[in-house]
């Protein structure tokens, strides 16, 4: 099956779900775990829920598997038969919050659709029908993208404040966990879920009015899946509260998307920007926050079991242009030398994707996508467009298949506060870029 695109009606107050039908069933993808396995038998750590691998015929989790490929290769949806999916079902979602009303992925398992609005509620749907079956109603709005994951018989989400566990058969909340230290810290991100643990981040915000007010840290959670009880906690920020020196003023990092987890147990985190995100009128270009403003917009290894930082590679040193590096890591293996050897790949609003080795963090290649105009550097005090522009960039989840890289990117450019330009493109970058002579990248233009 596969999700048709969400459709607004009567001025954004209502959005319907759609679900496509193929012709003929979904076979299972095989591999679906990022997980290895030595002798027959599974590694003790980086295993997805057991759910997963029961339903590789459909779609698990919100970026598939621990892997985040979000691709599903072995599927007779292709581009000969996708002009011939119908609509079958819609489901009507009410009560619009100041972003829409749904932001997430829906997850298919068991025969059943789950997802979560933007004002927190989840729903679990027929999949045959889109009858509904139960909903859980916190009416919490969210920013987003927010989203909820299944595993252990129970389904994960959260609202700005709490994480929670629910009952994945009638929807019975099961536990309940704040989270966010200060009312302005909140969660809008899709948990993950590896050896019965669920993980969330905070950021530094909780809405529209609230969000780099000051005294907000993106902060790490790894809890227990069946309690919601602490196993450990990371802050993205290397000072923690003291905030770079100023934590009236400065705020920053957290997670958007849930993080990949190899067959080694470890975590890798794409960490969002610091801020103010351009700086003040009394601190411009960011020197309330001086130095690189660590762990911002960096791809992060911790160690899944403990939390420990294992290595981090920063992309933007002290951003002023707000390019967080938030789109969810890849895992993938490539020939290094002729060693197989597993590699990270990540992107973010900077328009820029990157690989690195999983073992130690050594950067392979990087690769610019879209239009770049003043975007490295001091920000000058005459107005000027950038880009990409805090709204353009790579904004959505990229995917990987047969050695592909696939990434979104939005020309949208910043200018005296407004937003310009709109335009955007997909690039099919080759994995092993970088690694070898005669490599090839194939756009495909979306938007005009």
């Amino acid at each position: 099956m596969s999700f048709s695109n969400i459709r607004a009606r009567a001025g954004g107050r209502r959005v319907v779900l759609a679900v496509a039908v193929s012709l003929a069933a979904v076979a299972a993808v095989a591999g679906l775990a990022s997980a290895s396995s030595t002798g027959g038998k599974a590694s003790a750590v980086g295993q997805p829920p057991p759910e997963w691998a029961a339903n590789t015929g459909s779609w698990p989790a919100h970026n598939y598997d621990l892997s985040n490929t979000r691709a599903t290769t072995k599927t007779p949806i292709n581009s000969q038969t996708v002009s011939k999916l119908k609509v079958k079902w819609r489901f009507a979602l009410k009560g619009a919050s100041a972003f829409g009303i749904f932001a997430s992925t829906p997850i298919s398992l068991n025969g059943v659709v789950y997802f979560q609005d933007l004002n927190s509620n989840v729903y679990a749907l027929d999949r045959s029908s889109g009858k509904l079956r139960w909903k859980h109603a916190f009416n919490k709005p969210s920013i987003g993208p927010n989203g909820i994951a299944y595993g252990y018989g129970r389904i994960y989400g959260a609202t700005e404040t709490n994480a929670f566990a629910l009952d994945a058969k009638t929807g019975k909340q099961l536990w309940s966990r704040k989270l966010i230290r200060n009312n302005n810290e909140g969660i809008d991100m899709t948990p993950q879920l590896y050896d019965n643990t669920v993980l969330f981040s905070t950021v530094p915000g909780s809405g529209i009015t609230s969000f780099y007010k000051g005294n907000g840290d993106g902060i790490v959670w790894a809890l227990d899946a069946a309690t919601g009880k602490p196993k450990w906690k990371f802050n993205t920020i290397s000072d923690g509260a003291k905030l770079w020196g100023n934590p009236k003023v400065n705020s920053g990092g957290g997670l958007w998307y849930p993080p990949a987890v190899d067959s080694q147990g470890r975590v890798f985190i794409s960490v969002a920007n610091p801020a103010p995100l351009y700086g003040t009128p009394e601190f411009p270009n960011g020197s309330s926050r001086p130095g690189p403003n660590l762990y911002t917009n960096s791809l992060v290894a911790l160690n899944g079991q403990t939390g420990k930082l294992l290595w981090y590679r920063q992309a933007i040193p002290h951003d002023v242009r707000d390019y967080d590096l938030m789109i969810p890591a890849i895992l993938s293996t490539l020939p290094i030398q002729g060693v197989q050897t597993e590699v990270v790949l990540v992107a973010g609003k900077m328009g820029k994707a990157y690989a690195y080795r999983a073992d130690n963090g050594q950067r392979l290649w990087t690769r610019s996508v879209g239009t770049h105009r003043n975007d490295t550097g001091p920000l000058p005090r005459k107005a000027i467009d950038i880009l990409p522009g805090d709204l353009g960039g790579v904004e959505t989840p990229m995917a990987y298949a047969d050695g592909r890289l696939f990434v979104p990117w939005l020309d949208l450019a910043t200018h005296s506060g407004e937003r310009r330009n709109r335009q955007g493109a997909l690039a099919a970058q080759a994995a092993d870029d970088g690694l070898r002579r005669g490599h090839g990248r194939e756009r495909r233009r979306l938007h005009q």
